[in-house]
């Protein structure tokens, strides 16, 4: 009897331990939600980040072969060319300060400050005589600038825009020799007889070498052309310097 009770005691007990580990549930595992709302505004806030402009400070050199277009001025003051027909380019050096800004992957506009000069210059020589002179246009300018941009490292450009120019100062160095061996020499300097307002178009193809230190360097040829006349409206004759040259300096990643 003893036997039997004990037998159904630890049937009964198997079966409530049974019951306990079948009722037992596992630990639920929480699926990971993707918030794409949340997403698409970090991948939108990271492309606004990687296409802000870019400014750069700059610091340039120019040196030019400068020279002209000279016409007859077909108005009452008109004369003609004379040996002035005969004068050929003078080389010059000018500079400017500027910024630079990118407006996309593949634009950036630059616009500065600059002292630009233009001149021509003339010579004769006789048998026993000579006559020179070199002529210098002055000029404080603002020129404005879009280029297009292509590389990472070295960055090719190629840019058209307008420059506006404020006329400064003329001069003319003269010399010369007589026949009676003696020599001789003048500047002549003056504001009298000159637009005091100039507008040039200019082209520019160019290379630049950026670093990691934020600083790079830039070669770029150049081409400026008057689209106006440097002398005013009663002059002998219209006159539109052109500039053929090169620029190089350093930028200045801000």
């Amino acid at each position: 009897m003893r036997r039997f009770i004990l037998l159904l005691f630890l049937i009964f007990s198997f079966q409530g331990m049974s019951q306990i580990v079948i009722g037992e549930t596992e630990p639920r595992i929480e699926p990971k939600v993707i918030d794409k709302k949340k997403d698409t505004l970090v991948q939108l806030k990271k492309t606004s980040i990687e296409s802000d402009g870019v400014t750069s400070v700059y610091a340039i050199g120019n040196w030019s072969t400068t020279s002209r277009i000279l016409t007859e001025n077909e108005g009452l003051f008109g004369d003609t060319l004379g040996k002035r027909a005969d004068e050929s380019a003078l080389n010059v050096w000018s500079f400017g300060i500027g910024l630079r800004n990118k407006i996309n992957n593949y634009l950036f506009w630059d616009g500065g400050i600059a002292f630009y000069r233009n001149g021509e210059r003339y010579r004769f020589e006789g048998v026993d005589t000579m006559f020179a002179y070199q002529t210098y246009y002055n000029y404080i300018a603002m020129p404005l600038r879009l280029n297009a941009v292509v590389g990472k490292d070295f960055k090719w450009n190629a840019g058209i825009g307008l420059i506006p120019q404020m006329f400064t100062g003329y001069r003319q160095e003269q010399k010369w020799e007589t026949t009676t061996y003696s020599k001789g020499n003048e500047t002549i300097k003056t504001k009298s007889g000159y637009n005091s307002f100039v507008l040039s178009a200019v082209f520019n193809v160019g290379l630049t070498m950026e670093f990691k230190s934020n600083w790079a360097l830039m070669i770029s040829p150049e081409v400026r052309i008057h689209l106006t006349s440097s002398y005013n409206d009663i002059a002998e004759y219209i006159h539109k310097g052109r500039a053929f040259g090169v620029s190089f300096g350093l930028i200045r990643n801000l």
